[in-house]
């Protein structure tokens, strides 16, 4: 179990205590509803709530002790005053975020001096799949799961990445694998600090958030600063053709490249059709052998190892209805990868209904990522399509231009509720893929099914260790 000195707490925060804690400190939260006894409660203060209001709430779940901004004596529960705050309990109030945030990358700090290695993962497409795929690797699943720390969930961004590294125990931990996500200019920075990793993974640089980045280039300026923040002696593995990005080009950490590991060719197969989750495990399979992982070790781990529930996830229902469920996010990118597995895995004699959620954030050319997403369908005479989203007629309107889309084949509809009717007798080939507002999982039951396992697919994909990354 991860624990804290509150001496050494009070130094890396810049922060007094308004009395030593008696027992243990085991972590940290930020939700009162989530707290587990003996955690510190971090008061948070955002736009709609102060987290300093709910100092009961966390004394009465069992905290252990309180970071603030400032002191609420009329609350038993030993509290760590941020340097600015007020320990008399006025307005007055130091950055809980920002203390918190140096925590977090002390902590890891200290993970590292005493052997640990991090991993830092981002991408505009890939990074989860990534993450979960290198934890895999280094032995998530294999009985050897206690020596690997990853990001859950989507706890990714400026309070995840803390809540993640503070769960580092380095009596059983040897690797952290943490993913950052971003959402506009600035946020990578703070993260990349946090996580310092021994290796970064940039996955993908593609169309995704450019309301908030603008282009393609700012997508690079930002993913890039991760791999600059690499340690001195790490290194930073990227796919070729991000290289052609200034940001890229100009960074003076070791990219692992063709003949880092002696010019050998090795072949990996992995179980399943997807192009870009091919991409993904090369990203991962470099990072492993990097850390030491024996070739045979992660073939053996590959075979074992399957997408994470809907991110490329592939359900066989007992009623025959064939299931591709891809819907946590959606961009050009991820779409047109995710279309290509579908197109590959669905089987043949099926009829299918392709279910497109909008891709969000595109900016002022986001009817042109949807029209061209429209015109990349596929739908043979048997086929359906329904586009969903704020962008539904241009990505129609595309299919249609496309040529390989009839009118009949493709509609428009405004809710889910209207969408399940028109699918809910369906026994075919069902593909949901689109942006997380749309929860389109919710138009299906997989309770009972059984999901696809990766190694029914009919084909794999060979990858060699030798491909420049």
């Amino acid at each position: 179990m991860t624990s804290f000195d509150a001496a050494e707490l009070a130094q890396w925060a810049q922060a007094s205590w308004t009395r030593f804690p008696g027992g243990g400190l085991g972590g940290f939260g930020i939700d009162t509803r989530q707290l587990r006894p003996g955690q510190i409660f971090v008061a948070l203060k955002t736009e709609n709530r102060d987290g300093h209001d709910y100092l009961a709430a966390a004394a009465q779940a069992g905290a252990a002790a309180a970071l603030v901004a400032r002191a609420d004596a009329s609350i038993d529960l030993p509290q760590l005053v941020v340097e600015g705050g007020d320990t008399r309990g006025g307005s007055r109030g130091g950055d809980t975020l920002r203390a918190f945030q140096q925590i977090a990358q002390k902590h890891r700090e200290k993970f590292q001096a005493a052997g640990g290695r991090v991993i830092g993962i981002t991408g505009s497409v890939g990074k989860t799949s990534t993450k979960n795929l290198l934890a895999a690797l280094l032995g998530a699943q294999s009985g050897q799961g206690d020596r690997v720390l990853a990001t859950e969930g989507n706890l990714n961004n400026h309070l995840g990445v803390p809540l993640t590294l503070t769960r580092i125990d380095a009596a059983r931990h040897r690797f952290a694998v943490i993913e950052a996500g971003i959402g506009g200019p600035g946020e990578m920075a703070p993260l990349a600090q946090m996580i310092g990793p021994d290796v970064a993974i940039v996955t993908a640089v593609a169309a995704a958030h450019l309301a908030e980045l603008g282009d393609i280039d700012g997508v690079a300026r930002e993913k890039a600063i991760l791999a600059a923040h690499v340690r001195a002696e790490g290194v930073a593995i990227f796919p070729a053709p991000l290289g052609d990005f200034e940001a890229f080009r100009s960074s003076k950490t070791q990219r692992i490249d063709e003949g880092t590991f002696g010019g050998l060719t090795r072949e990996f197969t992995l179980p399943t059709l997807s192009a870009g989750m091919a991409q993904n495990a090369r990203l991962a399979i470099r990072a492993a052998l990097y850390l030491g992982v024996a070739p045979a070790q992660i073939q053996a781990r590959l075979k074992a190892w399957s997408p994470a529930p809907l991110r490329g996830q592939t359900l066989s229902e007992p009623d025959g209805r064939f299931l591709y469920l891809d819907c946590y996010n959606a961009n050009p990118a991820s779409m047109a990868d995710a279309l290509d597995a579908f197109y590959a895995q669905a089987p043949e004699a099926l009829p299918r209904v392709f279910v497109l959620g909008g891709m969000e954030e595109l900016g002022e050319r986001s009817a042109m990522f949807h029209r061209a997403l429209g015109r990349s369908l596929r739908l043979r005479a048997q086929d359906r399509a329904y586009a969903l989203g704020d962008e539904a007629e241009a990505l129609r309107t595309g299919a249609l231009e496309g040529g390989q889309v009839t009118p009949e084949q493709i509609r428009v509809v405004e809710t889910l509720d209207s969408l399940r009717a028109k699918i809910a007798d369906f026994r075919g080939a069902l593909f949901l893929k689109g942006s997380r507002r749309y929860r389109l999982e919710d138009l299906v039951a997989p309770e009972g099914s059984t999901a696809g396992s990766p190694n029914d697919a009919a084909t794999t994909n060979n990858l060699s260790e030798a491909t420049r990354l």
